[in-house]
């Protein structure tokens, strides 16, 4: 049995959000392949479409939620310094973008010095950039959710007040997607707040409930004492499961085959509604529990653990990188249409670059502070 105290008794380092947020950024390293350097027909296939369709009841999802959850445990956790926070990644959004760009367009040319310009390159080289230049990715949805939550903390808002916030944003987003313009520039920043033209790869607004929940569940989590949390996560992860996969199962019979799904699936992950996100909700706390009773096990192989937990800590750092490194192979290759088994094996790749790149960074960062 479990209890939740009336005082907060666990407020330490919860190790399973550790482990969850290190296979998720190998996750996302392994989808982004299929997203940034997959030819047509690695980006149409079965591979790509079921690999999303299991990672999409978490996936950004998950990275928002912990972040929601994770704001509890910071020492950072005031109003300002969620305000400094979000401004800080707005601020990485158009850093990023540059830099995206910029690596980009240095490996494309260096490549076109040496061999000269591929047949039907630039078009995609003109197009790649200027998708890069408008990318919204999840530091603008992280810096607008981190400005949110500086309101609801400066405002003392209740527990209760974040789950009804959660669910009238699950409610109203199938409504405010709708709001589109026919200003270009207007219809942009309608597009990345609420999604509804689908023009931007990520909007802010529907991710808000992910947030208000994950600040929900660490809240709980502080009130269950450290021995208790196995019996809390066997309770919570089987009533969980049994909804998200009800939920799976019934998204599935609704839209079948496998372009029928993934449709539905790509639609719900970038606009999810309340249905999506009561869905998302129970997977993502029984990838909790898994994690939970999975670590014991994972603790025992010292490298694979210590990893998991680097990939956590320096999850935006790895972020950040990796989608360069990947804009950086596909300038060299002059945007060359990579297989799905080029896919697979880029992936690991990538994810060895962007550790060892990331390293390095610290390593300069520490000497300079030295």
């Amino acid at each position: 049995m479990f209890s939740l105290k009336e005082k907060e008794v666990n407020t330490g380092r919860q190790r399973e959000l550790d482990l969850v947020k290190g296979f998720l950024m190998i996750m996302i390293v392994f989808i982004h392949s299929f997203q940034t350097i997959a030819g047509a027909a690695a980006a149409e296939s079965s591979v790509h479409k079921i690999m999303f369709a299991l990672f999409m009841p978490t996936g950004a999802c998950l990275y928002l939620f912990t972040m929601g959850f994770g704001s509890v445990f910071t020492r950072h956790s005031q109003p300002k310094d969620m305000v400094r926070n979000g401004i800080k990644l707005l601020i990485y959004q158009g850093i990023s973008n540059l830099c995206y760009a910029a690596v980009m367009t240095v490996s494309y040319a260096i490549r076109n010095s040496i061999t000269g310009e591929v047949a039907g390159s630039r078009e995609v080289f003109e197009a790649s950039r200027y998708f890069m230049l408008t990318f919204v990715n999840i530091f603008f949805i992280s810096g607008m959710c981190y400005l949110v939550l500086a309101l609801y903390r400066k405002f003392n808002v209740k527990l209760g007040g974040y789950i009804i916030s959660a669910l009238i944003v699950g409610i109203v987003t199938p409504f405010t997607k709708l709001l589109v313009s026919d200003n270009q520039a207007l219809n942009w920043l309608l597009d990345m707040t609420f999604g509804g033209k689908g023009e931007t790869s990520f909007c802010f607004f529907p991710y808000l409930s992910y947030v208000f929940l994950g600040y929900v569940f660490a809240k709980v989590i502080r009130r269950v004492p450290e021995d208790e949390k196995g019996a809390f996560y066997k309770k919570s992860g089987l009533v969980c499961g049994i909804v998200a996969a009800a939920w799976f199962v019934i998204c599935i019979v609704m839209h079948p085959g496998v372009d029928g799904f993934f449709n539905y699936m790509i639609e719900q992950y970038r606009t999810p509604g309340l249905v999506k996100v009561v869905g998302t909700f129970c997977s993502i706390i029984l990838v909790f529990a898994v994690a939970f009773f999975l670590m014991p096990i994972i603790e025992k192989w010292k490298f694979i653990y210590n990893k998991l937990c680097y990939y956590s800590r320096q999850i935006s750092k790895m972020y950040a990188v990796h989608i360069g490194v990947y804009w950086t192979i596909a300038g060299f290759a002059a945007f060359y249409e990579f297989s799905v088994r080029d896919c697979l094996i880029l992936s690991v790749v990538v994810l060895i670059v962007t550790d060892l790149l990331v390293q390095g960074y610290l390593k300069l960062t520490d000497k300079l502070k030295g």
